[in-house]
């Protein structure tokens, strides 16, 4: 296991991801160039979520976006320990804490980026 980026800006839209690192850089390089749509290995698996003006969108390897309701989502295998913070009113910080504790496959250190660019 290593430390990896987990959240990318592709336009007006950040993106984090989650399962298959190679896959999920695969989908990146998509949303950066959406004419050339990759291929993916059926045997592993992966998870984006979409955050743009419009809202909130979960990608798979189907490649179709699925808007989701509410605020908040998560992914990844800590994801159900999170949601659960965060419907109780825990910061993004302290629910990624409480999904680590729990999980072990939820890293203890935390990216964020502001939807909006710094000027």
């Amino acid at each position: 296991m290593f430390e990896m980026e987990k959240i990318f800006r592709v336009g007006a839209s950040l993106y984090g991801i989650s399962g298959s690192p190679e896959q999920c850089l695969k989908f990146i390089e998509w949303r950066r160039q959406p004419d050339q749509r990759p291929t993916f290995n059926t045997n592993l698996n992966f998870s984006v979520l979409e955050l743009n003006p419009s809202g909130i969108f979960f990608w798979n390897e189907e490649m179709q976006p699925l808007p989701v309701p509410g605020d908040f989502y998560a992914v990844g295998s800590g994801a159900n320990f999170a949601l659960g913070a965060l419907s109780m009113g825990a910061s993004l910080k302290k629910s990624i804490a409480i999904a680590a504790r729990w999980d072990e496959g939820t890293g203890h250190e935390v990216q964020s980026m502001s939807l909006r660019a710094k000027s």
